[in-house]
């Protein structure tokens, strides 16, 4: 609302930038909606050009998105390793994420969470428990000023599942 006071030909309004965690400036285009008052005037028109402000940004550490990889911290040997991204600021774009695995997440535009579903390796008589672990690697899309990747990746332990070995000895009577 600008009020225009009695004796004076203009007025101004000071109002907040927008600011956000998206890519780039940003402009804010405005115009007379109505006029009050004025009874004093013959012919009070209202102009109808509009006013443009381009609002330039300057990105910061307010401004900085994450995205965060998780996994289940154990699995057994033969089961799925569900991996799942979760981005700190909702997603403008889709955004896709290569991981180290050669596997993808893919965040939709306007959600916060994806998620990928791998083997984790199978069975072998020859390996113990281990652990794997998978880090972001590149990261596409989303609109962010700054997308920064926390963390050091998802780690999971691949539990052992115990093989049965059974031994059959068989042996001659005689020498």
């Amino acid at each position: 609302v600008i009020t225009i006071g009695v004796d004076q030909s203009s007025g101004t309004v000071s109002v907040v930038a927008p600011d956000d965690v998206y890519k780039g400036d940003q402009t804010v285009t405005t115009g007379i909606k109505e006029v009050t008052g004025g009874e004093h005037f013959e012919n009070l028109v209202p102009g109808t050009d509009k006013v443009t402000t381009t609002v330039t940004d300057t990105p910061g550490t307010d401004n900085t998105t994450t995205v965060t990889l998780t996994a289940p911290s154990e699995v057994s040997e033969g089961g799925k390793i569900t991996y799942t991204a979760t981005l700190s600021n909702k997603a403008d774009t889709d955004v896709t994420l290569t991981l180290d695995n050669k596997q993808t997440i893919t965040i939709k535009a306007g959600e916060t969470v994806g998620t990928v579903t791998v083997d984790a390796p199978g069975d072998d008589v020859f390996i113990d428990k281990s652990t794997q672990t998978v880090q972001i690697t590149d990261t596409a899309g989303g609109n962010f000023e700054k997308l920064v990747v926390a963390g050091n990746g998802a780690t999971t332990t691949i539990n052992d599942t115990i093989d049965k070995v059974d031994v059959v000895l068989t042996a001659t009577k005689t020498v």
